[in-house]
């Protein structure tokens, strides 16, 4: 693709360098992508001072790999915020621990979730699309949609028959309005305060994480009465001492992260990808040839997505414009140092893929939607530790393959049958706190083929 058929998507318009603490504070509370200067498109690490806290920003691949591949036990931790951010909804559990209790948990993750059966869950996948594709007509909220039905497709493989569609609605409902009110800035951290005094900022985001563990509650109450499916299996697993791995409690954590972790991130992708093909007929009209010649308007079987490589190349591209979590924060266990910066015990450090992903030195036409820079003849391949969609190292997402699957089935399915439109006037704009969003949805235009 030529930079004469570039589409240049969204984004923030960004300062010309770090702004000054009353716009951080101000920012904070909307939005974290607008708190970097455009040159952070090109630094390689950007150490700053939050008030009586001290961040590091890694952004070149070798640094990457350095805090979370080679030296991860050092960088195990969660940051501070992450996990006041997220513990009310997932309580301790494997996305939020680390030692022990992490590793144990992750066995099970990494069984239930391993590549080879992601096949078992393709009629989920298909089903989703299907349900998908009848009912969406009209101006439709493709970023809700999207939620509601990628919630679903995880309750159907925890659940099984037990899963409720309602149920769906209702959790990416609530979890939405939580992360809307989650601030971007831990003030609470940056300020030093006492932890029994730093929770002030999350008063009203607890409300809204008591209505998803309340429907997270609820469903696995549900389940309890007819275990099937993942939770059968994560109900059962034992500890090393041949005791249940999980109490009550922690049974509902690892469930509620599951149901948020494995819809979130879908949904987020496949908003970004309807709306930049729907902005861009060339990969639209290559996509759909493509789906033609392979699938002649079915679904993919579950053995056919390398025969569908511009397919994914475009949800990829999507991940690398609009990855699905925009940073990766964790805190030093020690001292040590990154290249010529000393890192102290209890710094934050953070890779951030929106800026990774855009990094002038490692990508070309960095802003640009380019889906061709990731098929398997591009002539320059992408960054080996310099695209993380699904993080990296030993906490790289255990349910990626069934995340990518999930959203392969979902986009030829869609884009088979539907054509969507961008309306008249509308530029949607990313905002991140937990996750990349689309600051007020992304209502597209939905009509049958």
């Amino acid at each position: 693709m030529s930079a004469i058929d570039d589409f240049l998507p969204p984004r923030p318009t960004l300062a010309a360098r770090f702004p000054g603490p009353l716009r951080v504070l101000s920012n904070s509370f909307s939005d974290l992508l607008s708190l970097f200067p455009e040159t952070g498109f090109r630094y390689r690490m950007m150490p700053f001072r939050a008030v009586t806290r001290r961040v590091l920003v890694v952004n070149e691949p070798e640094m990457v790999r350095r805090v979370y591949i080679t030296g991860a036990a050092d960088y195990e931790a969660k940051s501070p915020h992450f996990r006041q951010a997220l513990e009310p909804v997932i309580g301790d559990s494997m996305f939020l621990n680390s030692g022990a209790v992490w590793s144990s948990r992750r066995a099970v993750m990494q069984r239930m979730l391993h590549p080879s059966r992601t096949a078992g869950f393709h009629p989920i996948f298909v089903q989703g699309a299907e349900e998908v594709a009848i009912s969406w007509r009209g101006r439709v909220d493709v970023s809700a949609g999207f939620a509601t039905a990628t919630a679903l497709a995880v309750m159907r493989a925890l659940f099984g028959e037990r899963a409720d569609p309602d149920a769906a609605a209702a959790l990416a409902k609530a979890f939405s309005a939580y992360e809307g009110s989650v601030l971007a800035v831990d003030f609470g951290h940056i300020f030093g305060l006492p932890k029994r005094l730093a929770g002030w900022q999350m008063l009203h985001a607890r409300h809204h994480a008591r209505a998803v563990r309340a429907i997270c509650a609820r469903a696995v109450a549900a389940a309890e009465v007819a275990p099937e499916g993942l939770f059968a299996e994560l109900r059962a697993a034992l500890g090393p001492d041949e005791l249940p791995l999980m109490d009550a409690v922690q049974l509902l954590n690892e469930v509620a992260m599951l149901l948020l972790a494995g819809s979130e991130t879908s949904a987020n992708v496949l908003t970004w990808t309807v709306y930049l093909l729907a902005s861009h007929p060339p990969s639209l009209d290559r996509l759909r040839t493509e789906l033609a010649t392979v699938l002649g308007g079915r679904a993919p079987g579950p053995d056919e997505f390398n025969a569908l490589p511009f397919t994914r190349a475009v949800i990829q591209e999507a991940m690398r414009l609009y990855p699905p979590v925009p940073y990766l924060s964790r805190e030093a266990a020690r001292d040590d140092r990154i290249g010529s910066i000393q890192v102290n015990k209890g710094d934050t450090v953070m890779a951030m893929p929106w800026l990774l992903h855009r990094h002038e030195l490692l990508w070309d036409a960095p802003h640009a939607f380019r889906p061709d820079r990731f098929l398997p003849d591009a002539p320059r391949k992408p960054p080996r530790f310099g695209y993380l969609p699904f993080s990296i190292g030993p906490r790289v997402c255990a349910g990626a393959s069934f995340a990518m699957a999930e959203m392969m089935v979902f986009l030829a399915v869609l884009t088979q049958r539907l054509d969507f439109a961008v309306p008249e006037g509308f530029k949607p704009m990313p905002r991140a706190r937990l996750t990349v969003r689309p600051r007020a949805g992304m209502p597209l235009i939905a009509t049958a083929r």
